[in-house]
């Protein structure tokens, strides 16, 4: 090859290199960027790996701190009962006068019943001093007494062992829900269930009734009497009269006026809110006694939301003569008591249904009355819907036979159910 031809492939091959140079020169860039970019996101994957461990470990840290502090309380709580079911042992025999008691019941029925105007039993108690918050509390503490299920949360070890000392935690296995007497029959709860049955009244002197449950082997329970609205079971569980001052001061009672508002017997021309069984011209006559107006304006229509079931109760034992029917609201099941026969209302009224909710607080009240056979509206919806137009601003019915509104006593549903000849007259709580 001759000089000329070398010096061309030289110069030929220097300028290959050139454009490879520069080709790869541009390209380094984006792969620097590139590489850069895959760097960071591999961090934060290892950041996040790390942090998520970190996370894992502290929960477990947690979890296991909390299981060995309940162990502790859980622990302490069982040697405070043994400790104190040892003092007990040591103490009283309770179990001997418990027996004593049984022994004593042929005699105690060998004495005169107890007339029923002279049974200041008769009615619904609830312990002295008891709230929802602590019945609550106390029903927990005493249902661990006994069942030995659950575990006490750590504000409740001082209430416990408070309740263990005073002799409380006995009162609320016995009575913790209450207890209601009927001239024939009673209900009692409490953490160790329900007792309920047939009832006899006994009494040697004016101060203590004795009442004999009817199962021969549950201990007769003998009631200090000290007062109108308060008695003493054994000289040890106080309880007050539900319905009175002393027993419905945590719960707000109802004025007066708040009251009157409610009534029947209030004139139209003062706008009171009204007594919606009042009675429609030339009703039928009830064939029951009246009871007092103060009995009779207690329908509760102004208190929905507000009261609960003892309160319930309360109203009914005064104003309804036949015993109280409970059961389950349809759909949700929660506590429904149907009560009837009440000289208050008006006579086509069959029933009056209380609803409560899951926390046993009163959500509406409805009022069942009987219309005559034939086709929606019945000439009973007109009338009520005239009725309670005079102290409430109501719209026109909806459809035939049905009115809904919002009113001062709560939501108001008017409903004629001509397939069943009845007419519902329902108040719901305001939401």
């Amino acid at each position: 090859m001759n000089r000329g031809t070398r010096a061309g492939s030289v110069v030929a091959l220097t300028i290959a290199l050139a454009a490879a140079w520069t080709t790869a020169m541009a390209q380094t860039p984006e792969q620097d960027r590139q590489r850069e970019y895959w760097r960071q996101q591999e961090q934060q994957r290892e950041e996040q790996q790390r942090r998520a461990q970190e996370e894992m470990q502290r929960q477990q840290r947690a979890t296991e701190d909390a299981r060995k502090r309940q162990q502790q309380l859980d622990d302490e709580t069982t040697k405070n009962i043994e400790d104190h079911s040892k003092r007990r042992a040591q103490a009283a025999p309770a179990a001997q006068n418990s027996t004593d008691m049984r022994a004593e019941r042929p005699k105690l029925l060998a004495l005169p019943p107890l007339p029923a105007e002279r049974n200041v039993l008769l009615g619904s108690w609830r312990l002295e001093g008891s709230s929802q918050q602590s019945d609550a509390q106390q029903s927990r503490i005493a249902e661990l007494a006994i069942t030995g299920r659950g575990s006490l949360k750590p504000g409740d070890l001082k209430a416990f062992m408070s309740s263990l000392e005073s002799g409380q935690m006995l009162c609320d296995v016995s009575f913790g829900r209450g207890i209601t007497f009927t001239p024939t029959t009673y209900s009692s709860g409490g953490a160790a269930g329900l007792a309920e049955g047939p009832i006899a009244y006994r009494s040697r002197n004016k101060k203590v009734i004795v009442a004999i449950p009817g199962d021969s082997r549950a201990n007769p329970m003998p009631f200090t009497i000290a007062g109108p609205n308060r008695i003493v079971w054994a000289d040890t569980c106080a309880l007050v009269r539900v319905g009175t001052p002393a027993a419905n001061a945590s719960t707000n009672a109802p004025s007066s006026a708040r009251t009157t508002a409610a009534s029947p017997s209030a004139s139209p021309a003062v706008r009171a809110m009204p007594q919606v069984a009042a009675v429609a011209p030339a009703p039928p006559q009830s064939t029951l006694a009246r009871p007092s107006p103060e009995v009779c304006r207690n329908t509760l229509l102004d208190k929905l939301g507000v009261v609960g079931t003892n309160q319930v109760r309360a109203m009914s034992d005064a104003r309804f003569k036949e015993a109280a029917i409970e059961g389950k609201e349809p759909n949700t099941g929660n506590l429904r008591i149907d009560l009837r026969g009440s000289a208050c209302d008006d006579p086509r009224i069959k029933a009056t249904l209380y609803d409560f909710d899951a926390n046993e607080m009163l959500v509406s009240i409805t009022y069942v009355w009987e219309r005559p056979p034939g086709p929606a509206p019945a000439p009973i919806f007109s009338e009520r819907v005239t009725q309670l137009s005079r102290f409430h601003s109501l719209p026109p019915p909806q459809s035939p036979g049905r009115l809904q509104a919002d009113t001062t006593l709560g939501r108001l549903i008017l409903q004629d159910m001509p397939e069943r000849n009845l007419l519902l007259e329902a108040y719901k709580a305001k939401k």
